[in-house]
């Protein structure tokens, strides 16, 4: 059989393949990165696609360009099995999907997974003007600098993302800050920032230093008289559950 009669006869079977799935409702597969959406330059990052206890093989692939890459295939019957990158690259960021397949029929693709990843800068740093502790109701921001000249800044808070702004130039590098009006309880906690060129949204810098960020007293105070640096302002976040 010749190769390009071997690619029809597989193009109409996968064709087929997802037209029966459909019809068939498997359920959909879920794909998520074991820490997180970030991988570290030189790190581990674990895959873990969640299917069906009917399933008989689990497929794990990469959005580059304009078509999927096989990056990975698993044997089992189990409902969850796991992929890795056993060292992160600057190649490895991209969009990932992972499917499986039964005795007869095949899934449909899971929702796509946007891996980044880090280390590809040095880390910014982060600071809280006036303070990094503030009472209730006041003002306070956050400024993300960069000792090179990037132009996206993303902030963290307890491994969350937040929110992302643009860097403005600055005399050494580039600095983005983020403005919280009105502090409340919900603000507390741990951030950090990275910064990335938009040309290359998909690698960033290590990240900054922790920076804690704590809420304390009562105050009266008016807010801030003047935001620094064009800052993006951050919505109050909704109590948790």
């Amino acid at each position: 059989m010749s190769p390009a009669l071997s690619a029809l006869l597989c193009l109409g079977l996968c064709l087929g393949h997802r037209i029966r799935a459909q019809e068939d409702e498997l359920p959909k597969p879920s794909l998520r990165a074991e820490n997180g959406s970030l991988g570290p330059l030189g790190r581990r990052v674990t895959f873990r696609c969640r299917g069906s206890p009917g399933a008989a093989e689990y497929f794990l692939e990469k959005y580059v360009g304009s078509e999927f890459q096989r990056i990975d295939s698993e044997l089992s019957q189990e409902d969850e099995v796991e992929f890795s990158i056993p060292r992160m690259t600057l190649n490895d960021a991209g969009t990932y999907f992972c499917y499986y397949r039964t005795a007869s029929f095949w899934s449909e693709l899971s929702d796509p997974l946007e891996l980044v990843v880090t280390g590809r800068y040095p880390s910014p740093s982060l600071s809280a003007w006036p303070s990094s502790t503030v009472a209730p109701g006041q003002a306070v921001i956050l400024q993300c600098h960069s000792q090179l000249p990037q132009d996206q800044c993303v902030l963290y808070k307890d491994g969350a993302q937040v929110t992302q702004a643009p860097a403005q130039p600055r005399a050494r590098g580039s600095q983005a800050s983020f403005t919280i009006p009105a502090v409340n309880s919900t603000h507390g906690g741990m951030y950090r920032c990275y910064s990335f060129q938009s040309l290359y949204p998909r690698e960033w810098s290590a990240p900054s230093d922790p920076l804690e960020l704590r809420v304390t007293g009562t105050s009266k105070d008016p807010p801030l008289p003047h935001n620094p640096g064009n800052p993006q302002t951050l919505t109050p976040s909704p109590p948790s559950e």
